[in-house]
């Protein structure tokens, strides 16, 4: 089964998955994946980490004004992709009971291997929940085994409490 989970930038589609992250491990499961959190200085957004889940291994995904590919004033770095996002999703391909990947999205697609995993992942015997830039959900709104949630601010509990019943546990 996967979960995809869509919707306009600041909807709450990062902060749904840490719910139902948090959720899961109560229940005792093992999460694998990854997450990429914004970083801020001040109130403004400067790049974005990418964080393996499983690990704790961490690197920057991309910052304002900084070298790489470009997705919009930010310098993508490839390196990180591949040193913590790939094997994040790898890994948990191999160990973890659900696989949770934020984000698939322009930045992360920038390495071709990313989306190859992110496939891979959807393809396997475990339960993915992953959010997906809604440009991107054409990839892979066809396939016959995915369950697609568009979020926003008025209709976020609600989803949260569906995904909840969906995954188990109320």
């Amino acid at each position: 089964m996967n979960i995809i989970i869509t919707g306009k930038p600041g909807t709450g589609k990062t902060t749904l998955i840490k719910r139902i992250k948090n959720h899961l491990e109560e229940k005792g499961a093992r999460i694998g994946g990854i997450f990429t959190p914004e970083i801020r200085e001040g109130k403004k957004r400067t790049g974005f980490e990418i964080i393996d889940i499983m690990t704790g291994e961490r690197g920057i995904l991309a910052k304002r004004g900084a070298p790489g590919p470009r997705v919009g004033s930010y310098g993508v770095n490839l390196e990180t992709i591949k040193k913590v996002g790939t094997p994040g999703i790898e890994r948990a391909i191999r160990s973890a009971d659900y696989i949770i990947i934020d984000e698939v999205a322009p930045m992360e697609l920038k390495d071709p291997q990313f989306m190859i995993k992110v496939e891979e992942a959807l393809s396997s015997d475990k339960t993915v929940i992953a959010a997906f830039h809604r440009r991107l959900i054409q990839n892979i709104k066809d396939r016959g085994d995915v369950q697609i949630f568009e979020i926003n601010p008025k209709n976020r509990e609600i989803i949260y409490k569906k995904l909840k019943s969906i995954i188990g546990g109320e």
